[in-house]
């Protein structure tokens, strides 16, 4: 459907507009609702990687060569530094607030594409509004869409191209399949598992290869494309990547081995049991994508893997050959090769699934190839109803539970008894709480010096609250014996504290589970 624009004589596609409804009402919510998102645990360790990385880009400074995660993709983080450098901003407030601002931009750019991927490649805006709403309305990854510019611009850049890969496939030109290569290395730098989409593209430009071997003009087609895709996406991970320069393919292999078992050896709590990353089961992964995703999401993406693998039974031709099929084998593995990587390296996950959240798009887009075969049976009314009933459900959850919706778990596990959740699994592992918490003690207490300890305490502690004034009259210590307040949010010690519940003033509840106590302790 095409609208005419009276006095421009031009058409404007139906699926711009309303796309960039949906997006704009996005960006509305979270313009007016970023401040209230605490610093996650990682952010200063993520803002140092871009600092570093630019002061070797431009100013030759080589603390780059001996830093301890030089190995770690810059492809965020860089252009994350590089405006905290052009708007020259120096509170830590106004930087942290950038980055989230960022990130969730990033973020919503990321659900606009997967918007026009799913109508392009149905032609159909009410499974492309769908498939937006599954990647906006997730608890999960919407809380993580502020705080996280590590995994969550890996799983945004998937979906980038994962519509110029639909697109190159279908217009077969050198322009395209270089804008892909572009977007590939790209997203190979953020990181390294990112690589994974770049190999199942050149498998397929092996396929086209093969069965073109026959026709010198088509054959000669294809290995144009494949080359002209190589080499862009090597071209743009080099130059976008600094620790490659040196030395690209020895550390691009270091790289690579170093995150396939990354060197993180803290506890998780799984299951109710503490547990070192390195020695976690091998469904920590699958079981946390199991409880952390909304339950008619999780039957949506599963069908439409059974009917995709119906479809591959009766016919597997049709998902190899260069036509729309191709997209959702590409999606199909896209989902299933990684958790099986994880299980065979035995990869060092933590935190949720958070390090697999790039594989959420492809089960999206999974669940709407199933959609896509329902909503043409006499099923469609009664399954449209009850997926905008859950998507009002799920946002009824946002509102409540804001701005922690990133502590989300589904009815498999939430049975709503007190504290269950937070002595059987980590819940705000990022440590977000400690920013309301903070400030709710400056609001409460009007001493010019306020001493806390904070079990377990974060990087950033001092610098949690966005108000320099506040942060003045804070002092962090080590020792609960000296503070005036205890700040826990139960992080490695589920169990609750030895101190007379009398002496909590303040706490933070999710699904009935604490996620963040205060104990005034003078």
């Amino acid at each position: 459907m095409k609208i005419l624009v009276k006095g421009k004589n031009k058409k404007i596609e139906y699926r711009f507009i309303v796309s960039f409804i949906l997006f704009l009402i996005a960006l509305i919510i979270g313009l007016f609702t970023c401040h209230s998102y605490g610093i996650s645990w990682d952010e200063f360790s993520s803002q140092t990687i871009g600092q570093v990385n630019y002061a070797y880009l431009f100013y030759g400074d080589n603390t780059l060569n001996t830093f301890g995660s030089r190995d770690y993709g810059v492809a965020f983080e860089l252009p994350l530094f590089a405006l905290e450098r052009i708007l020259r901003l120096n509170d830590f407030a106004d930087i942290y607030l950038m980055r989230h601002i960022v990130t969730h931009i990033f973020f919503l750019l990321s659900a606009v594409a997967l918007f026009l991927l799913i109508e392009y490649l149905y032609h159909n805006k009410l499974l492309a509004t769908i498939g937006f709403l599954f990647l906006l309305l997730n608890p999960l990854i919407y809380g993580h869409s502020f705080i996280n510019s590590k995994d969550l611009p890996l799983m945004s850049m998937h979906i980038f191209c994962f519509l110029l890969a639909a697109i190159a496939f279908n217009k077969k030109t050198i322009f395209w399949y270089a804008l892909l290569g572009i977007f590939c290395g790209l997203l190979t730098n953020i990181r390294i598992v990112g690589s994974l989409l770049s190999f199942t593209i050149l498998f397929f430009f092996l396929i086209d290869i093969i069965s073109s071997w026959k026709n010198k003009d088509e054959l000669k087609k294809n290995i144009i494309f494949c080359f002209v895709f190589l080499l862009f996406m090597t071209a743009a991970l080099y130059l976008s990547w600094p620790y490659l320069y040196k030395h690209p393919i020895l550390n691009f292999i270091s790289g690579f081995n170093n995150m396939a078992r990354y060197r993180w050896f803290g506890n998780v709590l799984f299951w109710g049991k503490e547990v070192n990353a390195t020695h976690l089961d091998w469904y920590y992964g699958i079981t946390w994508f199991l409880i952390s995703n909304p339950i008619l999401y999780l039957v949506a993406g599963f069908g439409g893997i059974l009917y995709f693998i119906f479809k591959f039974i009766t016919c597997p031709a049709i998902f190899f050959k260069n036509n729309a099929n191709r997209n959702i084998l590409i999606y199909v593995i896209g989902f299933i090769v990684p958790l099986v990587l994880v299980i065979v390296l035995h990869s060092v996950l933590y935190d949720s699934w958070r390090h697999l959240f790039f594989i959420y798009p492809s089960f999206i887009l999974l669940a709407i190839f199933g959609l896509n075969k329902i909503i043409k049976t006499r099923a469609r009314t009664m399954v449209i109803t009850i997926l905008f009933a859950c998507f009002v459900y799920v946002g009824y959850y946002f509102i409540e539970n804001f701005p922690y919706q990133h502590v989300y778990f589904n009815e498999l596990v939430s049975d709503n008894k007190p504290e269950k959740l937070r002595k059987t699994f980590d819940m705000d592992y990022w440590g977000t709480s400690y920013q309301q918490a903070t400030e709710y003690i400056l609001k409460t207490d009007t001493s010019n010096l306020i001493t806390i300890v904070y079990k377990p305490n974060p990087p950033l502690a001092p610098l949690l609250i966005f108000n320099a004034k506040g942060r003045k009259r804070i002092r962090t210590i080590s020792t609960i014996e000296d503070a005036d307040y205890l700040v826990t949010n139960y992080r490695n010690h589920p169990q609750d504290f030895p101190i007379p519940h009398s002496k909590e003033c303040y706490s933070i509840k999710v699904l009935n589970s604490t996620i963040l106590s205060i104990f005034k302790l003078k």
